[in-house]
Parts: structure tokens; C-alpha cells; sequence
């Protein structure tokens, strides 16, 4: 090879293997937010601009408004979306998974519905193959009832954790979860600090061998007295090298985020 030649290549970029690759994965409640100063704000969020696959809820869409398009054509991602229930008569609201790397095997996931006596809605997850540089993730993105104790949450877990055992490899679950710690009586009278949602979360999630890097730190709802954190990522063969929340004034939740990369590098 001429020594020129040998040179050029030296002071070339090195190309990037999956054992180098990281990818952020993001997750947000929007709060049916639709209106054009929310699309400005979603676009100008150096977060989720960062963000390869952003997990939505509370996401509206019509006939003549597709929300989640919207929100992926601001932030160069592609977008799919799941509808739950409708939510007036012109928007239904549900569930939205976008993503840097094209998005396979896509299915949606009815959970079991708790009555709730008042404002009880239908719950889905929505869930995908995002094919990356890490190679293939299987994604679910879910947003749970509120209001629920320890068996119904456990009940409404169910499906997710059936869907989860039919996929081996990288496996991220995320979304709104609305761990509250708090007790219900009859899912409609509070008492604080009676139960521990987020660690009944984290033990169901820890059986099928998930955990997350989102341990601490701030509050992920707008109530800073009762320090409530709702949203979760939790992932499966891979590594978290970095995690957050991040305040957003457009929603009444916070961002939440991780970076991953493969837990065993794939050789060279």
C-alpha cells in the first residue's frame, strides 16, 4: 500500500461499531398537548432532540390532526401510533413510540381494565422491534391507571410481562406508570404512604430481569410537595451509561432518560 495511501487512512474517522454505539431512550407524558406553541417547544427541547427513541403518552390524534407525525417531523424521527380510547368527539388518545431507526414487528396490548368509579379509561402498551446500531430492541411503552393498589397493579402488569417472555435480547420497558405510594380506598380516597408502587414496580420488574438507572433524583410530576415519581425506563441486556430527568414546562410531567449501550460488547 502506498505510504500516502497509508497516511489518508490513519487521520480518517473510525468507523463505529455496534461495541461503540450509544442511543438515548426518552420518555414524556404530554397531557394531550397539541396546540402550535407546544410543536415549537417540542422541537426546541435539546433533550428530546437528543433523544434516538422517545416514548409518548397521553397522546391525542383525529382524522385531520396526527399528533404523533407531527411531533416526529419536528424532531426528524419516525413516528407510530396506538389509539386507547376516544377521548371527545374529535380527538382519541393513546400511546406513541418514535424512533431514529426504522420500527418493526409493531403490536398493541390491551390491559386488563380496573374500575375505577370515576374517570376509568381503557390502558394499552404499545410495543416495537427499533432495529439500531446495537442491534434489535424490543420497546414497550405503557401509561398505567392511577389510583391502582398492589394486586391491580400486579393484574395489569400481566400482559406486558407475557409479551416480554416471548422476546430474548435488549428489551426496554418504559412510560407512565403513576407509582403514587399511595393507598386507595375503593380507587378513590387517598392515604399517603400506606403502600410503595415503585418498589412493587421494581421487584415485578426485577423477577423478569429488569432494573433501571432512575433511582433518585427529582420528581417527574408537577407536584414538588409530594415528590411524585411516575415515569420509569427499565432495561434488559443492556447497560445504562447515563440517565436523568429533565424539567419541561409544556407538560404536567418531566422528561425521563437513559443512555445505553450493549452490556457485553460484541467483539471486534
Amino acid at each position: 500500500m502506498p505510504l500516502s495511501l497509508l497516511c489518508l487512512l490513519c487521520i480518517l474517522p473510525r468507523p463505529i461499531f455496534a461495541a461503540d454505539a450509544q442511543i438515548r431512550i426518552a420518555s414524556l407524558n404530554i397531557a394531550s398537548r397539541h396546540d402550535a406553541e407546544f410543536l415549537e417547544a417540542i422541537r426546541g427541547d435539546p433533550d428530546l432532540r437528543a433523544a434516538d427513541i422517545l416514548l409518548l403518552q397521553e397522546v391525542v390524534d383525529s382524522p385531520r390532526d396526527h399528533v404523533a407525525s407531527k411531533i416526529g417531523s419536528a424532531l426528524g424521527l419516525e413516528a407510530i401510533f396506538a389509539r386507547a380510547f376516544q377521548r371527545n368527539r374529535e380527538y382519541a388518545e393513546g400511546l406513541a413510540l418514535l424512533s431514529r431507526y426504522p420500527l418493526l414487528e409493531t403490536d398493541t396490548i390491551p390491559l386488563p381494565r380496573t374500575n375505577l368509579h370515576i374517570g376509568t379509561t381503557p390502558r394499552i402498551a404499545l410495543v416495537a422491534t427499533a432495529d439500531t446500531p446495537l442491534g434489535r430492541i424490543r420497546v414497550i411503552n405503557t401509561h398505567m391507571d392511577d389510583r391502582l393498589n398492589d394486586a391491580s397493579e400486579r393484574r395489569q402488569l400481566a400482559p406486558i410481562w407475557e409479551s416480554a417472555a416471548r422476546f430474548t435480547g435488549p428489551f426496554v420497558i418504559g412510560g407512565d406508570f403513576n407509582t403514587s405510594n399511595i393507598w386507595w380506598v375503593a380507587h378513590l380516597f387517598p392515604v399517603p404512604g400506606f403502600q410503595h408502587q415503585t418498589t412493587v414496580l421494581r421487584k415485578e420488574m426485577e423477577k423478569r430481569g429488569f432494573t433501571t438507572p432512575l433511582g433518585s433524583g427529582p420528581a417527574t410530576f408537577h407536584l414538588p410537595v409530594l415528590k411524585l415519581r411516575l415515569d420509569w425506563i427499565y432495561l434488559r441486556d443492556l447497560q445504562a451509561v447515563g440517565s436523568g430527568v429533565t424539567p419541561i414546562r409544556f407538560s404536567d410531567h418531566n422528561s425521563v432518560w437513559v443512555e445505553v449501550r450493549e452490556r457485553t460488547p460484541r467483539p471486534q
